[in-house]
């Protein structure tokens, strides 16, 4: 997948107002995607949150919906990088993802994957915006578990904004 192919539909979902703004490392190389409603983070977050936000008329409606939007720290696929070349291209991507934030201006931020939370609160200070932020595991490689019980204990914040 290419940031042609997942940058429109992402936006596509995108709330007016954006009260949780949850963050990934990208969009994987493989063609799953969060806003395609395929792959394990869609499927992880799906089980995390309908219970609280429902899933009419789809999930990904509700997530929008709900003022839920979910972007990346990287915009091109790197999942299948070394760890020092993701590390490199993390680090590249802070200023861009600071851009972003500026734009969103969302009262919270959730990392959702622990290797990410340094240039991500890099892009939150470059930014200089002003939110809370949390860290959640990535919902995947034997994780799920961790992810869900993570998105529970952190549920009260992400339902009050």
């Amino acid at each position: 997948m290419t940031h042609e192919d997942v940058e429109p539909l992402r936006a596509s979902y995108r709330p007016a107002k954006i009260k949780v703004l949850f963050i990934g490392e990208s969009a994987p190389a493989g063609g799953a995607f969060f806003y395609k409603q395929t792959g394990q983070v869609h499927s992880q977050f799906r089980q995390a949150l309908t219970p609280h936000i429902g899933d009419s008329p789809s999930f990904v409606a509700a997530f929008k919906q709900s003022g839920f939007y979910l972007d990346d720290l990287v915009l091109e696929p790197v999942n299948w990088l070394s760890r020092s070349e993701r590390q490199a291209i993390h680090a590249a991507s802070i200023d861009s993802l600071a851009e972003r934030l500026r734009d969103y201006e969302a009262p919270l931020v959730v990392a959702f994957m622990k290797g990410i939370t340094a240039p991500v609160k890099a892009a939150i200070a470059a930014s200089g915006t002003s939110c809370q932020f949390e860290v959640v595991p990535f919902p995947g490689n034997g994780r799920q578990g961790e992810f869900r019980s993570a998105m529970t204990a952190i549920m009260p914040s992400l339902l009050s904004q």
